[in-house]
């Protein structure tokens, strides 16, 4: 039996990572009351949420039925109103999108039957045939893009522009930030987690959140493992010299999300290489191809840029969220793909677990971190190749 701190005695929380869920979190709490504090290693969003490209679509990445797919639905269906309380505090609009995601498959979609799963649970799966395609992509879809779905309320998300916006509404609720701080290691006295140790000195509170992305494991050999670790995603910044995609279209090589500016984001690769975050010119040239052969006019597109980012991966690459084996220390960690996506909701589960909520634990128990025993100790690991994605 793991002891819990009363719900009632936790004034104060730190939360480790400034990215979007790091800051959706500490704003959720500094919203309810909560005296809060972010410690970010750099600029929040300079990691995993600045490089990611901001796909809403949980079908349309071929997440089966189930507590991931659930979590991720719910989540999508939180943007609109995020997005309108951002723009109401900041004064930023976040980019959300609901245009739908158009899914092409030139080898033709060989397995289905997630996608029919997704039907059967009551989510919209549109067939498209060639009549469709080129309605949807605005004839700018190859003929021969084969087999093709579309799922209209997958959607896009500017994920710079919605972490900024979180991290300023944050700080107007009254939540501290301390930037370019180090976390070295958990404080445990009196057997619970008091806080954390930084480059910078101790910081404390009643309770810590562990939200620090790729380095979320950043206290190796403490009183907890947390069993995240990097995975590089390479993305290019295309400027199509003709008309734009008026959605994100996606094959099993590649996806393609415009954004409001006239940027194409093109992503992006799945590489297990540690903490190196270099672009390459493999990445880069595979992505580009990938992409041309889905829309060809993309061969005329100017090349702007490309980089990289370390989405943070569990085992088994479901999040992990909730309270550790540790009283004191919650995680909101390990969200790999869909960091950006699953962001509201896990601000708002993460919030009602640390204040315990009715119903709160049940509410996110398949993505407990004690499913793999003391965080990760006894647990497995991701395949160790690197997959082009």
């Amino acid at each position: 039996m793991i002891a819990r701190l009363a719900p009632d005695s936790v004034r104060s929380v730190l939360v480790v990572g400034g990215g979007a869920i790091g800051c959706g979190i500490a704003r959720e709490l500094a919203g309810r009351g909560l005296e809060v504090t972010v410690v970010e290693r750099g600029e929040p969003g300079s990691e995993a949420s600045g490089a990611a490209a901001g796909l809403l679509a949980p079908q349309a990445e071929g997440i089966a039925p189930g507590p991931l797919l659930d979590l991720a639905v719910e989540s999508r269906s939180l943007f609109p109103r995020l997005a309108e309380e951002l723009a109401r505090e900041t004064g930023i609009d976040a980019g959300w999108r609901p245009a739908g995601v158009l899914r092409c498959d030139p080898e033709g979609l060989s397995d289905l039957s997630v996608f029919r799963d997704q039907r059967h649970a009551g989510l919209k799966v549109e067939d498209a045939g060639p009549a469709r395609v080129a309605e949807i992509g605005a004839g700018l879809v190859a003929p021969d893009a084969g087999t093709a779905l579309f799922f209209p309320d997958d959607g896009i998300v500017d994920p710079r522009r919605l972490t900024r916006a979180l991290w300023i509404s944050a700080e107007r609720r009254g939540v501290r930030f301390h930037l370019g701080t180090e976390a070295r290691r958990f404080r445990v006295e009196g057997g619970a987690c008091r806080g954390i140790e930084t480059d910078a000195g101790f910081l404390g509170a009643d309770v810590v959140v562990d939200a620090a992305g790729a380095w979320a494991a950043f206290d190796r050999g403490g009183a907890v493992e947390v069993p995240v670790e990097p995975v590089r995603g390479q993305i290019v910044d295309l400027r199509p010299a003709g008309p734009r995609l008026p959605c994100a279209i996606q094959s099993p090589d590649v996806y393609l999300v415009p954004r409001a500016d006239g940027k194409l984001i093109v992503g992006s690769t799945t590489e297990r290489v540690g903490f190196r975050k270099e672009v390459t010119a493999r990445g880069v040239e595979r992505l580009i191809a990938a992409a041309c052969r889905l829309v060809p006019s993309l061969a005329a597109a100017r090349f702007a840029g490309a980089w990289a980012g370390l989405r943070p991966a569990s085992p088994d690459e479901l999040p992990l969220l909730g309270a550790s084996s540790l009283p004191g220390l919650f995680l909101a960690a390990g969200h790999y793909r869909n960091g950006i996506l699953l962001a509201p909701a896990t601000s708002i589960l993460l919030a009602d677990a640390l204040m315990g909520r009715a119903g709160s634990a049940e509410a996110i128990e398949a993505f407990s971190p004690l499913r793999f025993g003391s965080e990760g100790k006894n647990g497995g690991r991701p395949p160790a190749n690197a997959v082009f994605g």
